[in-house]
């Protein structure tokens, strides 16, 4: 007997909904269970309700920013602990020294290859996948 194991709830916030739409599709594909939303205001109150299993968002949001979200995410209990990806076009070294501050565990150049962002999930939570 196989045991079912729950697909790994993924929170996704980005402002572009062409993007969005295709980072979901993808995940999905790749057995995740993946919810977007295209800004860290409706992100928050989502994530704390149901804490996901990981958050993955831009840094560059409208109103509240990625690196908000994700001190805001730390600043709770129920979410202090959920892994944080966060996605970005503008790299410097201030974006890396920001991510480490909020605590965020990877930071992604955007455009980020769905392949890219899933092996990053699976490092993350600690999996191998095979490949037939």
């Amino acid at each position: 007997m196989v045991a079912h194991v729950p697909a790994v709830a993924i929170l996704v916030v980005e402002d572009d909904g062409n993007t969005l739409n295709g980072y979901l599709e993808f995940l999905a594909s790749a057995g995740f269970d993946p919810t977007g939303v295209q800004d860290a205001a409706h992100a928050l109150p989502m994530a704390l309700r149901h804490p996901p299993d990981v958050v993955i968002t831009d840094i560059t949001l409208p109103g509240m920013s990625g690196f908000e979200l994700t001190a805001a995410l730390r600043a709770d209990v129920r979410t202090r602990n959920v892994p944080v990806i966060g996605l970005t076009a503008h790299w410097t070294p201030q974006v890396r020294t920001r991510a480490a501050d909020v605590k965020m565990q990877a930071i992604l150049l955007k455009p980020c290859l769905p392949s890219h962002l899933v092996a990053e999930l699976d490092r993350l939570l600690g999996r191998c996948r095979t490949t037939a």
